[in-house]
């Protein structure tokens, strides 16, 4: 089981590195989250989230107030390397890979960043981790936003 207070901690420790960091021009929008979802196709838990949780998650209300990104590469070595990510999502993996848990752990798949206002509020991997704390996370997050 997952503590939601020390994935928080993590979250909040990846904001202030980004916040450490500087301003980033290529950010999300401040009115709309952005959730990250990465991962690669060689991994079972991310075939499982793509086929079981994912569709849930595109289905539901909260998807139609935020934006969502995907990171998929083929082999899981390419998830930090600058060319598999899009050119405005670059600095979400500088933060990442400068990060407590990116120092750490590295890429765990599946991976989550919630962004808001153009930095990562929160973060964390795995099936367990986006059932019992990310959607929690998303749903106090878009309760309040129009749809």
């Amino acid at each position: 089981m997952l503590d939601r207070r020390s994935l928080m901690m993590g979250g909040l420790a990846m904001a202030a590195a980004a916040s450490l960091a500087g301003p980033v021009e290529a950010q999300a929008p401040a009115s709309r989250p952005m959730l990250v979802f990465v991962g690669d196709q060689t991994s079972e838990d991310c075939k499982t989230w793509r086929t079981q949780w994912e569709p849930m998650f595109v289905a539901s209300p909260m998807f139609k107030k935020i934006d969502y990104r995907v990171i998929y590469p083929e082999k899981s070595s390419m998830l930090a390397k600058q060319q598999t990510w899009p050119a405005d999502l670059r600095w979400l993996l500088d933060t990442f890979l400068m990060s407590q848990v990116g120092v750490q752990e590295g890429f765990e798949v599946p991976r989550f960043f919630l962004v808001q206002n153009g930095q990562v509020t929160f973060s964390t991997s795995g099936n367990s981790g986006w059932r019992e704390v990310m959607w929690p996370t998303l749903q106090d997050v878009t309760s309040g936003q129009p749809g």
